[in-house]
């Protein structure tokens, strides 16, 4: 198949996928101060994460420096995106395929990088004394988080369609989505399989992305494997797939936001301004006519709110 247009195509997909990934990232980390609650427990509590408790037992708190541990957090953190911790824990039925699906995802991000190291080394005309063995062994990195990536999908997509207690979360989306990303993992097994020298080819189209080369051949398999995979890409930010984003902001902003308000600081003054906010819920009990901001409801005596 003609580089050419599996590079301006790939191009074309690729910003797509730049620009509304970058969009919805930036709009997720600009949703506003989150409900204050406590949860628990928080790894980051230094000696009381493990039983859930906070800086709020000591005695007049405030007096005292606060101790976080970031060793915990990232423990956690480990835990929970390898090894899919809370899944195991709560649906051990869906871990058994989504484990896979996620390793094989992480396995491939790694060969990704190899392959784009190797070819910018390439380029440069750089030694690459560590980098030759990696590269010999992308086919096998390639071939497994394909394999895995695969079976993962095929078990979620199963699970979905027969899983009552997944019913209600299911929406024809879910299976687009991992319906793409089987065809995706299929057919990069196929061109690992049949492509000879699989990495060097890898390594040459990233030349050519970065050279903006557009001359020669690129074998038909790797082509197809590749286009599918910038439709992926261009796919992904315009889906519920954005959760590995999300998920950041719903620990570390929600979760984990353990932050004292303090008199004068951000926080405040982000809150005091949601106060301000017009109400315009349907419940009756509310009073709220579109006009009222969450102050004068909230300062409302209970007749008030009647009438």
């Amino acid at each position: 198949m003609s580089a050419s247009v599996v590079i301006l195509l790939l191009y074309f997909l690729l910003a797509i996928m730049v620009v509304t990934f970058t969009v919805r990232t930036i709009r997720i980390a600009k949703y506003p101060v989150h409900l204050r609650w406590e949860l628990s427990p928080v790894p980051h509590e230094k000696g009381r994460g493990a039983y859930g408790g906070s800086y709020l037992e000591e005695f007049e708190w405030w007096k005292k420096p606060r101790e976080k541990s970031l060793v915990n957090e990232l423990i956690y953190m480990f835990k929970e995106i390898v090894f899919l911790k809370a899944l195991w824990e709560h649906n051990r039925k869906m871990w058994y395929f989504s484990f896979p699906f996620h390793f094989g995802l992480y396995i491939l991000f790694v060969m990704a990088v190899v392959v784009v190291l190797g070819g910018i080394s390439g380029l440069l005309n750089l030694p690459q004394p560590g980098l030759g063995l990696l590269r010999t062994g992308a086919p096998l990195l390639a071939g497994t988080g394909y394999i895995l990536g695969g079976i993962g999908a095929l078990g979620l997509f199963v699970g979905r369609l027969f899983s009552q207690r997944l019913k209600p979360v299911t929406t024809p989306a879910s299976f687009i989505n991992l319906a793409l990303l089987l065809t995706f993992f299929i057919s990069g097994v196929y061109a690992v399989a049949v492509v000879s020298d699989f990495p060097h080819e890898m390594a040459v189209v990233v030349q050519n992305l970065i050279t903006v080369n557009l001359s020669g051949e690129i074998a038909a398999p790797l082509a197809i494997h590749l286009i599918v995979a910038g439709v992926f890409l261009a796919y992904l930010p315009f889906t519920q797939m954005m959760h590995f984003v999300a998920k950041y902001f719903t620990y570390h902003e929600v979760r984990w936001d353990d932050e004292p308000l303090e008199v004068g600081g951000k926080m405040e003054a982000e809150i005091q301004e949601l106060l301000q906010q017009t109400v315009t819920w349907a419940a009756p009990h509310l009073g709220a006519d579109g006009k009222k901001n969450w102050v004068d409801i909230a300062t409302a005596s209970p007749s008030e709110e009647i009438e």
